[in-house]
């Protein structure tokens, strides 16, 4: 009887030495989940986002137009990163614009900061859309000529209205950020 009393205290103390070794590793496994949660995670992935600078198309900075209206490109830039945003594009604030009045254009630089203000949903353009975007020189050459409201029944209003509402459609992100600027032509259109 004392071999079982003896293996019976044993394994009491065994038991107690596995509960309080399970606490302790416990304790330590907690307290390095803490740790690995307080590091800092920027310096882990480079961002490997690739820019390409785009071009706005002419937007008034007041509408109706008058003969003094002053039209605005803006140059921009879509980024892509397919590791870390698969169906869009960021994009950034205007770096620079450029202003025509009276055949007299200037450049003024903005920025330089190559970084997202925005989130741009990207889809595939199909022909019809294609055709209509390409019509974008003609359209600008019909804005810097208006001296006074468009007529919507002519071709050229038509034509004009088709590339902006396709343009704004696939440019949102972009849009909002000017918006303020050309707000009552982006409402007309």
């Amino acid at each position: 009887m004392v071999h079982k009393k003896g293996s019976s205290s044993t394994r009491i103390w065994q038991d107690s030495l596995q509960v309080i070794g399970g606490s302790v590793l416990l304790v330590i496994f907690l307290c390095a989940c803490n740790f690995a949660a307080r590091l800092p995670k920027t310096a882990t992935r480079p961002d490997m986002t690739a820019w390409t600078k785009i071009e706005s198309p002419l937007l008034p900075a007041d509408w109706p137009p008058t003969a003094e209206t002053v039209w605005v490109r803006y140059t921009f830039a879509y980024g892509n990163n397919p590791a870390a945003l698969m169906d869009g594009a960021y994009v950034t604030y205007p770096l620079s614009k450029t202003e025509w009045k009276g055949g007299v254009s200037t450049t003024t630089e903005l920025s330089s900061d190559m970084t997202q203000a925005a989130v741009q949903g990207v889809i595939p353009l199909d022909s019809q859309t294609s055709a209509i975007l390409e019509n974008g020189k003609q359209v600008s050459e019909y804005c810097l000529k208006m001296a006074e409201p468009p007529d919507p029944n002519t071709p050229e209003t038509k034509e004009m209205l088709a590339y902006y509402q396709t343009w704004f459609k696939y440019n949102g992100a972009f849009l909002g950020l000017i918006r303020e600027n050309h707000a009552d032509f982006i409402d007309w259109v």
